[in-house]
């Protein structure tokens, strides 16, 4: 009878961690614009901080001069980190609901991967700008977009994964010489 309430208890916690991280999940697929509109402005103060260009947003795009106009990009729902956000807090959650991890080791390790992600954004969205400046307007938005920021998103995903997988998959420790998985 135990075993039964303890199989039935561990399929609702994992249900319950998997329901959250959906929901966050949907959340932030909901709320992407205003994401993109946070980033835009994170992204127009990093490229005014770093003096690549005189910088500002407007909602969702990033604005700067340019020849004597003002030029800019939309950070669109294809290149806002909010669709790269999701992978990471449905699988924390549902470790954290299988109990695979702890809930301060799902966190940290989701809060690394934003973090990360986050950066990684911001350092394609600054490309961007750099390109624009540096190859004109359409030119410098081409290169950017496709050949630059796809090589600098690529690298990035693939350097968070792996980040992701060793901070959830690394054993904890229980003494001084403990082998990985035995107590």
């Amino acid at each position: 009878m135990t075993d039964s309430r303890s199989g039935v208890w561990a399929w609702l916690r994992a249900s319950v961690g998997i329901v959250f991280g959906l929901a966050v999940a949907s959340a932030t697929l909901w709320r992407w614009h205003d994401i993109a509109s946070a980033e835009a402005w994170l992204n127009a103060r990093l490229v005014k901080i770093t003096g690549l260009a005189n910088a500002d947003s407007i909602g969702a795009a990033v604005i700067f001069p340019l020849d004597h106009r003002w030029v800019g990009f939309m950070v669109s729902s294809g290149c806002s980190v909010a669709m790269l956000l999701i992978p990471p807090i449905v699988l924390a959650s549902t470790l954290v609901g299988f109990r695979r991890i702890s809930i301060s080791r799902g966190l940290n390790a989701l809060a690394i991967a934003v973090v990360l992600l986050v950066t990684v954004n911001q350092l394609r969205l600054a490309a961007v700008v750099v390109s624009m400046r540096t190859w004109g307007f359409r030119l410098g938005y081409e290169r950017s977009h496709v050949l630059i920021g796809s090589a600098i998103t690529t690298v990035g995903l693939i350097a968070v994964a792996i980040l992701f997988v060793v901070l959830v998959s690394r054993s904890r420790r229980h003494g001084r010489g403990a082998v990985a998985g035995v107590s």
